[in-house]
């Protein structure tokens, strides 16, 4: 028990001190942002990992039980909480077709690619229009229309942002005909692939519907067996008692896995993902 407070102790002491050298040394914009969306790792999510852990383990004096709470607590809710990520991912890729649409249109009108570019930056959708403003900025900043076409690919790092990069890099290198035609095109096609997308998201939700009913359950067992039948949990606590203990929860983790694992549905692959790379469209 001492362990595991200090523990929780010293875990609350790392955080306070990366506060404050944050605000000592602020980090580049944008890339604290990244690397929490990458990790998924926040202060308070770290503390409530913490507390988790250390109140369980306090009231069952169980150490295995106190290590699971504390992994339940870091990754159950990303399981059990609302697909965010799919959302998101179909609003970009209808962000991104509105945006191919916009662009086609401008172009019929006679415009130039850099100034089209720019134009529809203003009023491209909220989805992307962060990576539109560094790529306007670029471009005023005088970098190469196909260098600043390749970041703004990799900062979306999107199937389908590709495709609209790569129409924009062939008419930026060699002077492409019907440019407007082929933007066209795609803003038709990335609109398919958010209607599939939905349908698989569809799908998707029955079975992350059903592995919450499974872990539900799975949870409620032993918290009420602990509540109205505690004698029947009482071999746990010996030596033998929390490596069964440690198997199950080994075993209950892999079954989540394969679970998520089955409703997760691979993106397309980027056809931009190597420096210079381009990919000729007829």
């Amino acid at each position: 028990m001492f362990a595991l407070f200090g523990a929780g102790i010293g875990g609350a002491l790392l955080i306070l001190i990366g506060g404050l050298r944050s605000q000592v040394r602020p980090d580049r914009p944008g890339r604290a942002e990244r690397r929490r969306a990458r990790t998924g790792a926040s202060a308070v999510r770290i503390a409530a990992v913490l507390a988790t852990g250390a109140v369980v383990g306090a009231a069952t004096q169980w150490p295995i039980a106190a290590v699971l709470a504390a992994v339940a607590a870091w990754t159950l809710p990303s399981v059990l909480g609302p697909d965010r990520g799919q959302k998101r991912t179909l609003a970009r890729v209808e962000a991104i077709a509105a945006w191919a649409e916009d662009l086609s249109g401008t172009l019929r009108a006679a415009a130039g690619l850099e100034q089209t570019i720019l134009e529809t930056a203003a009023v491209a959708p909220a989805e992307i229009r962060t990576e539109l403003a560094r790529l306007t900025e670029a471009i005023r900043a005088g970098i190469r229309l196909p260098d600043a076409l390749r970041a703004f690919a990799d900062e979306l790092s999107d199937p389908t942002a590709d495709m609209v990069a790569n129409v924009l890099l062939q008419a930026s290198q060699h002077q492409a005909r019907d440019i407007a035609v082929g933007l066209s095109g795609v803003g038709r096609r990335a609109r398919r692939q958010a209607t599939s997308r939905m349908r698989i998201a569809t799908g998707r939700a029955r079975v992350r519907t059903a592995t919450r009913i499974i872990i539900g359950v799975m949870l409620a067992t032993p918290v009420g067996l602990a509540i109205f039948v505690g004698d029947f949990l009482a071999p746990y606590g010996t030596g033998f008692g929390q490596v069964l203990l440690a198997v199950f929860g080994a075993m209950f983790a892999g079954v989540i896995v394969w679970m998520v694992r089955t409703g997760r549905v691979r993106d397309l692959p980027r056809i931009l993902t190597n420096p210079g790379e381009e990919v000729l469209v007829p």
